[in-house]
Parts: C-alpha cells; structure tokens; sequence
C-alpha cells in the first residue's frame, strides 16, 4: 500500500520560530587565519630547533650553555703511591698501596690495570695508566704512564687546579 499523496497546502505547519535569525558563527577560522597559524608554527619550530644544533662547535647549542661538571673517574695514582710498589710484594700489599684495581682482567689474572680518566667540562680528557705484573704471586714488574708529583700544581685532579684557555693555572 502507497499513501496517498497530500498537497502541499494540506501538510501540517510548522511552529512558529519568531523572527528569522542572523546566520550562525563560522565554526573554524577563515582558511586565510589557518594558514597563518601553521606557518607561525613552522617558523617557531624552525627557530627552537636550531637552537639545539650548532654549526660550529658540536658541544655547546650557540646560544644556552648547559652546565657540565670536571669528571674525574678510576684509581688516583700519582708518584709517591707508585714509589711504593717493590717487585716481590703480595696482592694483598699492592691492594693496600694503591687501593682495588680498577680493571682485573678474567684473561690475564698476573695483571692489575689502575686507570685514572679526568674529563673537562669541555669534553677534554686526561687518560693514565698503570699496570702492575705479577708472577707466582709476587710483584714482577710495573708500567705507568708520567704520573704527578704528590700535591703537585698542574695535577688536574687535586683541588684548586683551575684550567684556563691557553695555559695551566692553580688558585
């Protein structure tokens, strides 16, 4: 079955609104305000993160600084510690004078490796090394790399060596 089919003139009217209204507020801005808004955008994603990558000096931003600390790392040993180590001292004795070995090789247990690492605040590192050989227990030989003289001025590891551009210096 169809309905029937009613005039226009037949159908029932709608409730009265009242006055026509004005038209309604744009829900999104004007393509023009969109535009602008995203290159806005890229332009201040393009300034911050340039900030985070210099051209010239990888280690620092160009424009902010972030503070870095002197870093010093491993077993201290300077002259007067080494001086103390004679060939034919125990484990035990050289443990006392230089303190645990930073490094006890698995692969070589007749050698004791001490490693003192200082990095600067701008990257620069000092590196030193010594080695203590042993055989059948006893001390046979010992290597090191030029160690420091006990409270010397240029050691970067005592307190108050102050690295200046150019040149060593000491408070």
């Amino acid at each position: 079955m169809t309905s029937p089919s009613l005039p226009d003139s037949r159908l029932p009217a709608a409730p009265h609104a009242g006055p026509p209204r004005a038209a309604a507020p744009r829900a999104h801005p004007p393509r023009a305000a969109q535009r602008w808004a995203v290159g806005a955008a890229l332009a201040l994603l393009a300034v911050a993160t340039t900030g985070c990558e210099s051209i010239f000096d990888r280690s620092t931003s160009g424009i902010f600084h972030p503070y870095r600390i002197d870093v010093p790392q491993g077993n201290y040993v300077d002259e007067s510690s080494f001086e103390l180590l004679k060939p034919g001292m125990t484990p035990e004795q050289v443990r006392f004078a230089l303190g645990t070995p930073l490094l006890a090789d698995p692969f070589h247990p007749d050698r004791w490796d001490y490693v003192f690492r200082y990095q600067f605040a701008n990257g620069i590192a000092v590196l030193r090394r010594t080695s203590v050989y042993f055989k059948d227990g006893k001390v046979e030989r010992t290597v090191s790399d030029p160690l420091p003289r006990r409270d010397a001025a240029d050691d970067v590891a005592l307190p108050g060596y102050r690295r200046t551009p150019g040149r060593v210096t000491s408070k």
